[in-house]
């Protein structure tokens, strides 16, 4: 099993969530972060004065996968997340090497 972490702009995460539930993921979490890139910072005019903002509004996108699946959720993520413009977003995997539904105490690939 894998963890596919996926950061990536607010409004492109509604159509990456309706995707991957096409493809069969059940589940995933989804958190609110902050964080800067390549662009260290950003120039913002707030009444009338000028600074920089090193804080880019993100979404963190998590899930669980089986090692066969995550080629495609990469690819999805990738396919419909993309921006022609930087900041579109970042992705990795981990492996995970246990997994444990708390209600059912299922284990391993069940418990996804």
């Amino acid at each position: 099993m894998k963890l596919v972490t996926a950061v990536l702009r607010p409004h492109r995460v509604d159509d990456v969530r309706a995707a991957l539930g096409t493809f069969g993921i059940q589940g995933m979490t989804i958190s609110q972060v902050t964080g800067f890139g390549t662009e260290l910072w950003r120039t913002e005019t707030y009444r009338g004065r000028r600074f920089h903002d090193e804080s880019v509004l993100s979404v963190r996108l998590e899930c669980v996968v089986a090692d066969t699946d995550v080629e495609d959720v990469l690819s999805i993520i990738q396919r419909v997340a993309a921006t022609p413009s930087s900041g579109a977003g970042k992705m990795w995997v981990l492996p995970v090497d246990s997994l444990t539904r708390v209600r059912t105490a299922e284990r391993g690939t069940d418990a996804l």
